[in-house]
């Protein structure tokens, strides 16, 4: 018995060390992985959310579009539409280079509008868009819809920050 209480001051020693250990390091990786904060939200005609945005000059950083006749950008496909849970739009790089997306503008043809934040896809990147509120990261984004934005029939489109269609895909 005797031995036993010897050892319980190490154990609550290695405890306090342990659990000071895992804050340290949980705040230093707080610190240090900082998440896309998501743009505000307004809402649309219709009752659908749509991402609030004046952009109506070149994004920092970038003074020219590709032309208007090369292809950038492809809409693949729109994923589980009318499913709010699930439903997203999967946007591809086609063109070379890089293109940055900030003040691009996706819409369903019924009013519903995004506009992207700060996105730069290098070529044969994609970025999948949910309709759903989330946390952005590299290759998901949020529209932060409180309902489903696609149904059948609708056409989707993709404007660059001048108003000029790049894409478009119609949902069956």
């Amino acid at each position: 018995m005797r031995s036993w209480k010897r050892v319980i001051p190490f154990l609550i020693l290695n405890i306090i060390i342990s659990a000071a250990t895992t804050l340290t390091v949980l705040l230093l990786w707080d610190r240090t992985q900082r998440p896309v904060q998501p743009l505000p939200v307004s809402v649309g005609s219709g009752g659908i959310p749509s991402t609030a945005s004046q952009q109506q000059s070149p994004p920092e950083g970038e003074a020219t579009l590709p032309p208007l006749e090369e292809p950038v950008i492809l809409i693949e496909t729109v994923i589980g539409a009318g499913d709010l849970q699930n439903e997203a739009v999967l946007l591809r790089r086609v063109g070379e280079g890089e293109l940055l997306l900030t003040g691009w503008k996706l819409t369903n043809g019924r009013g519903a509008e995004y506009t992207f934040p700060y996105l730069l896809l290098n070529k044969n990147g994609a970025v999948r868009l949910y309709s759903r509120a989330g946390n952005n990261t590299v290759m998901e984004l949020f529209w932060g819809s409180q309902q489903a934005v696609f149904r059948s029939g609708d056409v989707v489109s993709l404007y660059d920050w001048q108003g000029n269609l790049r894409a478009s895909y119609t949902l069956p």
